[in-house]
């Protein structure tokens, strides 16, 4: 696993062995970042279930100005640093190591606010639904972002929720990756 663009070009990232943690293809992370836009300065990403924190490094390499990892395994948090330390990105980077409801009610009360949510829970988990509800009643995703998911072809995702609405749906392989936008009301 490499970071595909941006200042950490071409950097290998460690990973975790074993089947556990499931960190986002090459293929698909730039296939993700050719849909949201090679260029992310002025962002602030959140990445979500990260694992070896390879969606949000890419992001930070690609000029976002903060990316916040949230991760509850304690081995996936050492890594996390470990590759933000090999990137020489760690400077632009917050890496909470807790539970995925209380990640997110920690940065709702901040009033934190992001350009992009990235979504890869556990496959075959009933995580899907309950995360996004919480990114739209805290208020998580600022009106012109983008909420992505990587999930198993196998799960279907809902069309809306609350205040989000499904956007694209691109397939590769096995995963999916479904986008979310605020409804245009909302």
């Amino acid at each position: 696993m490499r970071v595909n663009t941006g200042s950490a070009k071409g950097k290998k990232l460690k990973t975790i062995p074993g089947i556990e943690v499931r960190p986002t293809s090459d293929k698909v992370k730039g296939a993700i970042f050719n849909t949201i836009g090679q260029d992310l300065t002025d962002c602030n990403f959140l990445d979500l279930f990260s694992g070896t924190g390879g969606m949000g490094i890419e992001a930070l390499s690609r000029g976002a100005d903060l990316c916040v990892f949230i991760e509850k395994k304690l081995e996936c948090v050492k890594i996390i640093y470990e590759n933000l330390n090999i990137t020489g990105l760690a400077q632009r980077a917050v890496v909470i190591k807790t539970d995925i409801f209380r990640g997110l009610a920690k940065l709702s009360r901040e009033n934190m606010c992001f350009d992009f949510v990235f979504l890869d829970p556990p496959y075959f988990k009933s995580f899907y639904v309950p995360v996004l509800e919480v990114i739209s009643e805290g208020e998580l995703l600022k009106r012109n972002g983008s909420l992505i998911v990587e999930h198993s072809k196998q799960i279907i995702m809902p069309e809306k929720v609350f205040r989000l609405e499904q956007g694209k749906i691109k397939k590769y392989g096995d995963t999916m990756i479904t986008y979310y936008h605020f409804t245009k009301g909302g």
